[in-house]
């Protein structure tokens, strides 16, 4: 080795080398460096941005999660985009400039020792964090990270995971080639992923890029996995609102919501004021909405002469007058909804009504619910001539609540039970089995008030009784208060001892449906359908992030007005709306709040009287309607004691298909009539009795029964709706002639039964 004599520093502490600092602890930036980046003035072309991501990325390795934090930077840099110097640009410049100044001193690496590489991946990027265990701790040795490509950002969790430890790899090859390397991550299911038999594509090229390294894969707890967890700082460029990922003290994820922050100003407090003048902009650009607005700022009402050759968005607005008004400096309209409460509308420009409608349909605090929901949702705060035409042809258009309607079945007349207050009845059920969750949660225990509409949903990583009791008491009992009535399947959990004695002890009727007839408790099984569709809208290809999806579909639910009631659950609940994603948006004004807690209480009584007499009279008329329409055509046999009738069982068989099942099942004899709707039926064979809804029966065309061959038989002929039928039959029981005036009970045992 020949070594030049000028360029050898002899004897020195640390050295200056290609822009690094070597020492003797190990390697770190340049100061002079770092003093131009910090520095460095605001870019204003596309040009500026490059430069200064280039001097940012010779010290990529040492910023952690450097290419999601220069995510907004690189996006401006793309072909064919506007430059457009945003919030989220100038957040990305700051944090960078402010990383590369706090820049950590990097570890040299030791060769007789194992290195330890932690992976992570997240929504938008990849990255790891190389280190090693000198003198009983971990040092950083380099960092490393790269950004996602859109169709990278379409794989699963577990995809992705697998992706950020095969980048790391490759990164770190002059590392970890034929050196032994502990690779940690919070992902479980990688560990037997490595295990898998018979891989194929993609997976088994990255399993044998992996199969080459001397590793060891641990999994660690999401709480221990700070340093390379990069599921955090998740922008949402329409709201403005960053969507943090923390961890608990359990290591559970919890999506938090925080306002976008700048270190020299104060972007959260002007962030609503720009989008307001992003609207104001929006209604100036269209000429109908700003033609009304300055006719209504200037106090000129036009004539019908001047208006007549106007569009017809002119001509309604005109046509209401006297509602319009100017507030903030937008164009809006009063409006007084069912609970007589006067609302401040805005009124929406074209250009602006799709993402209106996408907000309030699409996004997950939405919830793609139908079309009465979601009109009322939009009425609640905007408005624009044609609004329900544009609703209803915006939801026959989506894609996915095309994909989920289904077509409804009915038989029996339907069976209607009023309710008076809140929490005077509750239904319950189990949604379930799903994917099993990161929480290890595989059910949903739904609870719903019968009167308001209020639904609870809880993810459970099982369903037995001590469960499902536990949460019913702590998670609602505790906060609503006792119920009179809880309603529920027959399920095990439901008709357990435990569950029994809780009822028992707290002086709650239980009451159950018939079996697979989940019809006598449509409201909770309807609802389990909605929630369903929901949830399928915003979860992964993998489904196993359901459960945290769970908590923001349903504050969708209970902001949205219900049909039947004509409010929404936090309205009848709570007495009030609670503010959402879309209000913080477009900062709709708000009602005037009383000043005294005095005041408040008695307007909130008010409100929640008059509230509950509305639904009343709402849901009274709904369940009549909801009757009339269901009982328009009916497919209703009439069924007498002693008559024969085969029974619908749908229970599946393991190892068998349905397609070859047959899951009726009989004869069975009529002993009893409980109801219109119910019976009670016996097997001739078994004796065991069952309790059954009409629309599990088919009347048994009548045959020779074992047993009853000595029977004459001969054709019989019956009068039935006014034709004569000819059975071909054995044995016709003899009916039981009726008492006039004499009303017919159920037996005590049978009141707990619920249509």
């Amino acid at each position: 080795m020949k070594l030049k004599a000028k360029k050898c520093h002899l004897f020195r502490k640390q050295v200056l080398f290609l822009g690094y600092i070597v020492s003797a602890d190990g390697i770190s930036t340049d100061p002079e460096k770092v003093k131009a980046v910090r520095d460095w003035p605001l870019p204003v072309t596309q040009t500026d941005v490059r430069s200064f991501l280039g001097l940012c990325s010779y010290y990529r390795r040492f910023i952690h999660k450097f290419a999601e934090i220069a995510k907004p930077l690189h996006q401006l840099t793309e072909k064919g985009t506007a430059f457009t110097w945003t919030e989220g640009c100038q957040d990305a410049f700051d944090r960078l400039k402010k990383c590369l100044t706090t820049a950590p001193i990097l570890a040299y690496p030791d060769f007789t020792k194992p290195f330890i590489l932690d992976t992570d991946a997240s929504q938008f990027a990849v990255g790891g964090v190389l280190s090693q265990c000198i003198d009983g701790k971990e040092h950083v040795i380099a960092y490393s990270s790269r950004a996602l490509s859109k169709s990278e950002r379409k794989y699963c969790v577990t995809r992705k995971e697998l992706l950020a430890m095969v980048y790391c790899i490759n990164q770190y090859r002059p590392y970890l080639y034929k050196h032994k390397c502990l690779v940690r991550t919070d992902h479980s299911a990688l560990k037997w992923l490595m295990r898998f038999k018979e891989p194929e594509g993609q997976l088994a090229r990255w399993l044998e890029v992996i199969s080459t390294y001397d590793l060891d894969i641990q999994h660690r707890a999401g709480k221990l996995h700070q340093n390379a967890d990069a599921m955090s700082r998740i922008p949402c460029h329409q709201c403005g609102f960053y969507e943090d990922w923390e961890r608990d003290q359990e290591g559970k994820q919890v999506l938090v919501r925080t306002a976008q922050k700048d270190d020299k100003s104060n972007i959260a407090v002007d962030k609503q004021e720009d989008e307001t003048n992003a609207l104001q902009k929006q209604q100036l650009a269209d000429s109908d909405v700003k033609l009304v607005a300055d006719w209504v700022k200037n106090g000129i009402k036009p004539n019908s002469d001047s208006v007549r050759r106007r569009s017809t968005v002119v001509r309604s607005l005109v046509a209401q007058w006297d509602q319009l008004t100017i507030e903030n400096g937008l164009l809006c309209r009063s409006w007084v909804n069912q609970s007589k409460q006067k609302k401040c509308q805005v009124v929406i420009p074209y250009g602006e009504r799709r993402n209106i409608l996408e907000m309030c349909h699409d996004s997950r605090t939405s919830g793609h619910l139908g079309v009465h929901k979601t009109l009322s949702r939009v009425r609640q705060r905007f408005y624009w001539p044609g609004l329900q035409r544009d609703v209803r042809q915006y939801i026959a258009g989506c894609k996915h609540c095309t994909c989920r309607k289904e077509c409804a079945k009915r038989r029996a007349p339907m069976q209607i039970e009023p309710t008076a207050y809140p929490m005077e009845r509750l239904a319950t059920d189990i949604l379930g089995p799903l994917p099993e969750s990161r929480n290890g949660n595989r059910y949903i225990l739904v609870v719903s008030d019968y009167f308001s509409k209020w639904t609870e949903a809880f993810a459970m990583p099982n369903m037995e009784a001590s469960t499902v009791a536990e949460l019913i008491v702590e998670e609602v009992i505790v906060r609503f208060g006792v119920p009179n009535t809880i309603h529920s399947d027959q399920g095990r959990q439901y008709e357990s001892r435990l569950f029994h004695e809780m009822c028992l002890l707290l002086g709650i009727k239980k009451t159950r449906t018939t079996p697979y007839h989940p019809k006598s408790d449509d409201m909770v099984e309807r609802f389990n359908r909605t929630l369903a569709s929901m949830l399928s809208a915003y979860v992964h290809d993998c489904q196993d992030d359901w459960d945290e999806h769970l908590p923001y579909v349903m504050m969708a639910y209970r902001s949205t007005e219900q049909e039947s009631t004509g409010f929404t659950p936090n309205m009848l609940m709570l007495g009030r709306e609670v503010s959402t994603s879309v209000d913080l948006f477009y900062d709709v004004p708000s009602e005037s709040k009383p000043v005294f807690h005095s005041q408040w209480a008695w307007e909130l009584r008010d409100r929640l009287v008059t509230a509950h007499r509305v639904a009343r009279e709402n849901l009274e008329g709904a369940m009549l309607r909801q009757k009339h329409y269901h009982d328009l055509k009916l497919k209703w046999d009439h069924y007498e004691k002693g008559e024969l009738v085969y029974v619908f069982f749908p229970q599946r068989k393991v190892g068998r298909t349905p397609k070859l099942m047959s899951f009726w099942q009989g004869p069975f004899r009529i002993i009893d009539k409980v109801s219109d709707v119910i019976y009670k039926v016996i097997s001739d064979e078994t004796k065991k009795e069952h309790v059954i809804h009409v629309d599990r029966m088919r009347r048994c065309q009548a045959q020779i029964l074992k047993g009853e061959s000595e029977t004459p038989a001969g054709p019989d002929v019956i009068e039935a709706d006014g034709n004569t039928v000819e059975l071909d039959v054995d044995y016709i029981p003899d009916l039981p002639e009726s008492t006039k005036g004499r009303v017919r009970r159920r037996p005590v045992w049978m009141t707990d039964y619920v249509l």
